[in-house]
């Protein structure tokens, strides 16, 4: 079986939730964004993970991170300015440009065992409050990019979660 079989079959994955693009200036790619595709209003913040691992080790990033609605698909601009992390690597190797699709779900440990079953080990691991949005988030990066062309990311927001 191909691997893209394999991520078809045993990753049963939800609907793409973030498209994350890899930028070295924020200001200057949110008023492209904005000035070119009228995409907005965007929340901005930085954050460093109360959490973090970059391949399997604890580690120290910090990111700027702008958002902003692509109709029901985040978009997630990210400028990394510490420590080390695949964004970093990425702007380093290629540039600006598309770095990771997301996924959220409700089952975060059952998601990233399914990608680990499935023989893909976690490039960055983070957990971390956002104030932002008043709630935690964890979240998984996956190379899968001999597959997809692209790494996936496995997210779980607590301000996401169904109500009853």
């Amino acid at each position: 079986m191909d691997r893209a079989t394999v991520l078809k079959t045993r990753l049963s994955l939800p609907p793409i939730s973030q498209i994350g693009i890899v930028v070295r200036d924020m200001q200057k790619a949110v008023e492209y964004y904005q000035g070119v595709f009228g995409l907005g209003p965007w929340t901005v913040y930085d954050s460093t993970p109360d959490k973090y691992w970059f391949k399997g080790k604890p580690s120290h990033m910090k990111l700027r991170q702008g958002k902003a609605m692509l109709g029901g698909i985040e978009l997630e601009l990210v400028q990394p300015l510490e420590g080390e992390s695949p964004f970093h690597e990425f702007l380093q190797e290629h540039g600006e440009g598309l770095h990771h699709l997301a996924f959220n779900t409700e089952d975060y440990d059952g998601m990233v065992r399914q990608f680990e079953a499935a023989g893909f080990r976690p490039l960055l691991q983070a957990e971390a409050y956002v104030e932002t949005y008043k709630g935690t988030v964890k979240a998984c990066h996956f190379d899968t990019r001999a597959v997809a062309g692209v790494i996936f990311e496995v997210v779980w927001k607590s301000w996401l979660l169904k109500t009853s």
